[in-house]
């Protein structure tokens, strides 16, 4: 039985879309099975928090690539920074890090904004992704997945 069609979509979207990032993972094959995210987000205009969101939808459904966001850094293997950091928020930004059980990675999203302090310069260990400009959920997911080690 499919459902999809009950709720007037013409076909299931999530099947058929090839999800492909333009950014390189710098540590490819650090995370072999599933990969648990946190967020924190250090100063971005909220539109990356929809983007982030988004990755919950049946759309993406992240859950069948094995990825799913933890609720403490202490158990998460991901940590994605949204945002480039205001001077208040470096301080509990590197208490988040110092949380992480190791091995970690760090996955620097920037934002639209040029306001804050560039992410690259505050010398965070293990940062396997950057991502400049305001990426959508598709580009945010492709680039999970090559951490992850998902795609080809």
């Amino acid at each position: 039985m499919k459902w999809w069609p009950v709720v007037g979509m013409s076909k299931m979207l999530t099947e058929k879309e090839k999800y492909e990032s333009k950014h390189e993972a710098q540590k490819l094959g650090l995370f072999k099975r599933s990969l648990h995210l946190y967020m924190i987000d250090v100063g971005n205009s909220n539109q990356l928090n929809f983007e982030i969101h988004a990755l919950h939808t049946p759309r993406y459904n992240i859950h069948r690539f094995g990825i799913y966001f933890a609720a403490s850094p202490r158990h998460a293997d991901l940590l994605i920074v949204l945002g480039r950091p205001t001077k208040k928020m470096i301080a509990p930004l590197k208490e988040t890090i110092r949380q992480l059980p190791t091995p970690f990675g760090i996955m620097l999203i920037k934002g639209c904004e040029e306001t804050g302090t560039d992410p690259e310069k505050l010398n965070l260990p293990n940062v396997v992704a950057v991502m400049d400009g305001c990426p959508t959920a598709s580009e945010m997911l492709g680039t999970l997945l090559k951490i992850a080690g998902r795609t080809d």
